[in-house]
């Protein structure tokens, strides 16, 4: 299964942000790398199907990007990532899971390896609002997985972390890769595809 994009472009008016942009992509992880404003988090968008191009098309194998098929396929990070502060953890996975259609069961054993996965089986019951950045930053990774997807897109996952939690982000993002490139210890919930996006100075 390849991500095919081709010819994609998005016009505002007179401005234009993206411009014919065509590549294919195998299993991976791949890096977009660029200065603020070159258009990076507006492809990531297209690619999610979150912003509507003016043209041009993305394919995930036999899925449009416009089908329900490939959103099931699909774990997207955003930069800004809404929480409700009261819910715990467990509770905010459990709801992200259920807006995704997983029955409770398998919602419960998703979510509660997943926050093993990424250290927060300890802080499962508390209160979102009391997380510090880098627990909200973990536990978004860990909604971004809970559906099994085959492409996950993080745009700036690591923005505004400290160097500790930076280098968490790095083994968790290695351990990933690893996964994809070994098909044969891939587990389930470890995606095809990873998109990750970082801004350089």
């Amino acid at each position: 299964m390849e991500l095919e994009i081709e010819n994609l472009t998005k016009q505002y008016g007179n401005k234009m942000a993206i411009q014919n942009v065509s590549c294919t992509l195998k299993p991976g992880v791949v890096g977009l790398l660029g200065a603020n404003g070159a258009g990076k988090s507006t492809l990531m968008r297209m690619i999610c199907g979150v912003m509507k191009p003016t043209s041009g098309t993305v394919r995930l194998g036999k899925y449009d990007v416009t089908d329900m098929g490939y959103r099931n396929l699909l774990g997207y990070l955003p930069q800004d990532f809404g929480y409700y502060p009261d819910f715990t953890g467990m509770e905010f996975l459990l709801y992200v899971a259920a807006l995704k259609g997983l029955d409770k069961k398998t919602a419960k054993e998703r979510s509660e390896n997943l926050l093993e996965q990424v250290n927060l089986e300890k802080d499962a019951k508390r209160k979102v609002k009391t997380y510090s950045g880098g627990m909200k930053r973990r536990l978004r990774i860990a909604q971004t997985l809970l559906n099994d997807p085959k492409l996950i897109v993080l745009d700036e996952p690591t923005a505004g972390l400290d160097p500790k939690e930076r280098v968490r982000f790095r083994h968790i993002f290695e351990q990933l890769g690893r996964c994809c490139i070994w098909k044969q210890v891939i587990r389930k919930r470890i995606s095809s595809y990873i998109l990750i996006v970082q801004v350089v100075q």
